[in-house]
């Protein structure tokens, strides 16, 4: 489908000037329902998109689901490896499941028992022989394409999409030290650990404020992790607009500072970190949807993807080395560090509804990015070049002038 921007993109020129110049996407990015469609082929039906990570999966028939912008996935642990798949049925078009994770051997569909193996290939389907438009070989679920980085798992709609491991080269030094691949969620330990979330706000509101710490030390003043650490100290590693990869450091003011009650990891730090390390903080944005913060003893992961013009659904992952998931006590002792960042993201997220409330408004501003900003900054450009990009090609099929 090719659709050209509803919002003249030269609204965007000022989006993407030099970071003390810019400013802020034009309000109708976030709120426009004919924008979203455009942004959804521009951007997230064309781009790597995290959906999560391989130990949700470990066993063969190990499942979960996701749905991007209306489209709904399979991840699967399956015959030919990981896969990722359109869970509609080909027949009439009926969803294979409505579970957000399991195991199967196979997927049937429960309308009229079209039945699929774990890679998508359909197996058989009832009474269908001697129909004509009936070629069981043409009729397997769309496969996406399927790269996995650092143990987080990607999918792209575009199957002839450029290799993602290069494009996110720009990291590896600085993650190597945490250990990801060799990290474990939190979900594996507490069977109260809830990943998914869904809130009426628009994806770049909370990509926008999970990329910026110009809010930490005023929204969450009152944090004892965030009053450990000095903000003022913000340098950037990697600006990487093209690539659409970023990450800035603070220094922390005492060793082993952590988002949790006291501020300090209540935790052993991550065994292969040095002790320099131990008084850093980086924040990683990968676009168009992960950001990650590593700390001394963990590693926060957020993956986020729209559900509508004015909704997103988040996946959260909080990482920790085996050792520390397998403490007797981790559960119990982990509780008041988890009611604690249930309060700071409830902060988080009362900015982000009242911002989009605001943003509804006829008065709603076009403003000015801070000196902390400079990483929307930076997504904002590799934003828009996909905004041209699919913008030029959809008037160029449609023969409309740019």
């Amino acid at each position: 489908m090719s659709l050209h921007s509803p919002i003249p993109l030269k609204e965007f020129t000022d989006s993407v000037q030099d970071p003390l110049n810019a400013r802020f996407f034009p309000a109708g990015a976030y709120v426009s329902e004919e924008f979203h469609r455009f942004e959804l082929e521009a951007v997230w039906f064309r781009e790597w998109i995290s959906v999560g990570r391989l130990e949700e999966i470990p066993n063969r028939g190990d499942y979960f689901t996701v749905n991007i912008g209306g489209e709904p996935i399979i991840v699967v642990n399956g015959k030919d490896g990981l896969t990722a798949m359109s869970a509609v049925c080909q027949h009439r078009g009926m969803l294979l499941t409505d579970q957000d994770k399991g195991n199967a051997k196979r997927f049937v569909c429960p309308y009229h028992r079209w039945t699929y193996d774990l890679d998508g290939r359909l197996l058989g389907a009832p009474q269908m022989e001697g129909v004509g438009t009936y070629d069981k070989d043409c009729l397997g679920l769309p496969r996406l394409a399927v790269e996995v980085w650092q143990g987080i798992i990607f999918v792209n709609f575009d199957r002839g999409a450029a290799p993602l491991s290069e494009r996110l080269a720009p990291l590896d030094p600085i993650v190597a030290a945490w250990d990801l691949p060799n990290l474990r969620g939190e979900f594996l330990k507490d069977p109260n650990y809830r990943q998914c979330h869904d809130y009426d706000w628009n994806w770049k509101v909370y990509a926008e404020g999970q990329a910026e710490c110009y809010h930490c030390d005023k929204l969450h003043h009152d944090a004892p992790g965030i009053q450990n650490i000095d903000c003022d100290s913000m340098r950037i590693e990697v600006q990487d607009d093209e690539r659409g990869v970023f990450c800035f450091e603070m220094r922390n003011k005492v060793i082993d500072a952590t988002v949790n009650h006291v501020g300090r990891a209540i935790f052993p730090p991550i065994p292969t970190l040095s002790e320099e390390q131990r008084w850093e903080q980086h924040s990683i944005v990968i676009s168009p949807n992960i950001f990650m913060q590593l700390q001394p003893d963990c590693v926060i992961l957020l993956s986020w993807w729209p559900t509508g013009p004015r909704s997103m659904r988040v996946k959260r992952h909080r990482l920790y080395p085996v050792e520390t998931l397998e403490r007797e006590d981790f559960v119990e002792e982990h509780k008041a560090e988890t009611a604690h960042i249930r309060y700071f993201v409830g902060q988080d997220d009362y900015a982000f509804k009242m911002v989009q409330a605001g943003l509804q408004s006829r008065f709603a501003p076009h403003g000015p990015l801070s000196n902390r900003e400079f990483v929307i900054n930076g997504m904002s450009r590799w934003l828009v070049e996909r905004y041209r990009r699919a913008d030029k090609e959809a008037r160029g099929a449609a023969g409309i002038a740019a």
